[in-house]
């Protein structure tokens, strides 16, 4: 299915994905995105790559970054847990929401960078994974 997407201010964008919404916010550095308050490194990928199944832009990505202030209200891994793609790292409450950040591949959890209750600032590495 296609998405939808509708730029809401510069830098900032709507997506409407198989009923899903997501809000995409471009940060200061071209090479970084933040998608439901996870940043992710964006990675340009040869289509001939990923027609072969190549999955480069998810295996790019070590550290898991707050993309906006907030606070840490529960861990849901631990270091050394075995984690899938899409696994839930840990709950973050931003602007009066809880978000659960999850993982953007399959890896290891090296480190939770963070306790449950700290206050986090954009950009903060809350978890590397290995």
């Amino acid at each position: 299915m296609k998405p939808d997407l509708v730029q809401i201010r510069p830098g900032v964008y709507s997506v409407l994905l198989n009923g899903r919404s997501y809000t995409i916010h471009e940060a200061a550095s071209s090479d970084w995105i933040a998608l439901n308050a996870v940043e992710w490194e964006r990675v340009v990928i040869d289509p001939r790559r990923r027609a072969s199944g190549s999955s480069a832009a998810a295996s790019a990505v070590r550290d898991v970054k707050a993309a906006m202030p907030g606070k840490v209200v529960r861990l849901l891994a631990a270091p050394g847990d075995t984690v899938e793609a899409g696994q839930g790292l840990l709950i973050l409450e931003a602007m009066k929401m809880q978000n659960e950040l999850r993982s953007p591949r399959a890896g290891v959890v090296a480190a939770l960078r963070v306790a449950e209750g700290d206050t986090v600032s954009s950009g903060q590495v809350l978890v590397t994974l290995e």
